[in-house]
């Protein structure tokens, strides 16, 4: 257990209790016996009994990577939860972002875990740890080969604007798309239609009819800017016609713009950074 005890404290703040009326003390005598436990069983006890008496960001946080190691993925992804809610720093409510985003791919949540990921990366004081970046473009890619369903979609959007503790980062509900097209063309391929099929089922059932949405078309760095900016509005453009195509109730409350090259998500020269820079970004337009 010694390992995992290192990698856990390095960069945690120490002891914080979160209410006077708690028994705090007895929760940090707690959280010390569990450090002192060998066996994993008897830290999860020992565990348990610290945030039960005084919920702490260091103990859910250990909790969290022990549910995990041990393969129990929804009861980490609580621990992960509760952790954020006992952060006491930006970093560490990053921190715990970044594992719960982690659980929630290996769980097939994938949506729900690349906006996550995106929060504990805008949330984490710069630069973000190497694995947050590596986590949050894998499960980009696993995302680029799926279609993301309108339940999914729905969810980014009604869980509205999320505000770091520090209050120095509020970021609106947006999710990035892999709208697929004809090669250098503004026509979607079938893949491409069945995922604007699942947008259009998820924003028509948004109950906030004074919402518009800006639908945000990008391109990777191969060609002109002239040309890919041209081509990321005539993309946007299709979507939006499919969308009011299909979705008569939503004419009138979707916008456009392109935005070419000029924000990449990654500016590697590899395939799959230019796959992932391809992409239909949907957000609140204010």
């Amino acid at each position: 257990m010694r390992y995992i005890w290192i990698a856990i404290l390095i960069g945690l703040t120490g002891w914080a209790n979160s209410s006077p009326a708690m028994n705090c003390g007895l929760g940090s005598d707690y959280y010390d016996r569990a450090k002192s436990e060998s066996d994993p069983q008897s830290v999860v006890d020992w565990l348990n009994r610290s945030v039960q008496a005084c919920p702490s960001f260091n103990a859910w946080y250990m909790l969290g990577l022990i549910y995990r190691q041990q393969g129990q993925l929804d009861p980490a992804i609580t621990a992960f939860s509760r952790a954020r809610l006992q952060a006491v720093s930006a970093k560490t409510e990053a921190l715990a972002l970044a594992r719960q985003g982690e659980l929630l791919a290996l769980a097939g949540q994938l949506p729900r875990a690349v906006r996550t990921l995106e929060l504990a990366k805008r949330f984490h004081p710069e630069p973000a740890p190497d694995w947050l970046e590596a986590s949050l473009k894998n499960t980009r890619i696993q995302s680029y080969h799926a279609i993301i369903p309108a339940a999914d979609i729905a969810y980014i959007f009604q869980t509205g604007t999320q505000t770091s503790m520090d209050g120095r980062f509020a970021v609106r509900p947006a999710v990035n798309l892999p709208v697929h097209f004809d090669f250098d063309q503004a026509n979607l391929n079938p893949a491409g239609s069945r995922q604007v099929l699942e947008l259009g089922r998820a924003l028509a059932r948004i109950q906030k009819s004074q919402w518009s949405f800006l639908l945000v078309g990008h391109t990777d760095k191969r060609g002109s800017r002239t040309y890919n900016q041209t081509l990321s509005e005539k993309r946007a453009d299709t979507v939006k016609m499919e969308l009011e195509r299909k979705f008569p109730s939503l004419t009138g409350r979707l916008k456009t713009r392109g935005q070419g090259e000029s924000e990449l998500l990654y500016n590697g020269d590899t395939e799959i950074d230019h796959q992932l820079n391809r992409r239909v970004k949907v957000m609140i337009e204010e």
